[in-house]
């Protein structure tokens, strides 16, 4: 069993168990790693909404203040999904805290690295519809009904300067 698994929730489960469960992970993380985290002053929270975004760090002048996940990412994906972006969001928090550096630039990727975590998450809920380049078939995944889903004629492919369509996700 390694590490992640002792701290592991599954659904179904209410968010209160959930961020009881992210907490005691991540301030055993912030000591593992001696990251320059105050977990218990950071305001820990779920979003039921986010489809792209697996976690996200808000700061203020410098100051982690809270960390939100993605409630769609545990249900889609696990425990292990969550610890790794717990472990991304604590890296930012330990980056703004200590350099003012929210950025995925290259101290973030050296300890992402060490963190075991990746830098950009996978996808982990399916897009409603599907941008298409019929000359180069590139795919843009699109959540919401955007101006460029509702109108692609409008605007063409970035990569090559095609015409685009759109096609609704199955």
């Amino acid at each position: 069993m390694n590490e992640v698994e002792w701290y592991a929730v599954a659904p179904p489960c209410s968010h209160e168990e959930f961020l009881a469960a992210v907490r005691v992970y991540a301030r055993d993380a912030v000591t593992h790693h001696s990251l320059s985290v105050a977990v218990s002053d950071l305001e820990w929270s779920v979003s039921t909404r986010a489809k792209r975004r697996a976690g996200v760090l808000r700061y203020r002048d410098d100051t982690p203040l809270e960390i939100r996940l993605a409630w769609r990412l545990f249900e889609n994906q696990g425990w292990h999904a969550v610890a790794s972006t717990v472990r991304h969001e604590l890296a930012h928090a330990h980056l703004v805290a200590e350099h003012g550096d929210a950025s995925h630039g290259p101290r973030f990727q050296r300890l992402a690295d060490r963190l075991n975590t990746a830098t950009h998450c996978q996808r982990f809920t399916p897009p409603e519809w599907w941008v298409v380049c019929t000359d180069c078939e590139h795919r843009l995944p699109r959540y919401r009904e955007s101006r460029l889903v509702r109108n692609p004629g409008e605007y063409a492919c970035g990569r090559c300067g095609g015409r685009l369509t759109v096609h609704t996700a199955d």
